[in-house]
């Protein structure tokens, strides 16, 4: 089976989001909201205001990231590619405006913040998980926590 675009983009933000210590509580390719495909919901922890806005920035870019993976497309040079998915750049720069006034900066931890995804995603064990994930998701439109926890190898705690 081959997933899709959709499907390997949402996962991405959930993968992520499971990974920095989230509990994803729904995964979906139909969204609510008029602007968006799809939707990822996300319990998280109580965290500083740096840690939090870090980590949903993070989850922000994760899923043009895996989306771009899997389209087998490099994103060079320039994370302004990333400007093409409109609202997962407004919230990653929303995020980053909150750790840092002086857009340098923001750049520096925006390019920290890629390098990181590309990290996790890089390996087989990150590109099987994600791999995993998307073809789940696009078999049942909707992943709640044990299905996604379920295509992730894992169980429900």
């Amino acid at each position: 089976m081959s997933a899709s675009f959709e499907a390997w983009h949402e996962v991405g933000h959930a993968y992520v989001a499971h990974l920095l210590g989230g509990v994803v509580r729904e995964v979906t390719l139909e969204s609510e909201r008029d602007d968006h495909e799809g939707h990822v919901a996300v319990e998280w922890h109580a965290a500083p205001v740096e840690e939090e806005a870090r980590r949903l920035a993070t989850v922000a870019l994760a899923g043009p990231v895996a989306e771009l993976l899997f389209r087998g497309e490099a994103l060079l040079e320039d994370p302004e590619v990333l400007c093409a998915w409109r609202g997962d750049w407004d919230e990653a720069e929303t995020q980053l405006a909150r750790l840092h006034s002086d857009p340098l900066e923001r750049e520096e931890t925006r390019r920290a913040i890629l390098r990181e995804l590309h990290r996790a995603f890089d390996g087989a064990r990150g590109y099987d998980s994600l791999a995993r994930l998307a073809d789940a998701l696009d078999a049942h439109v909707t992943l709640d926590e044990a299905l996604f926890l379920e295509a992730l190898g894992e169980h429900a705690g």
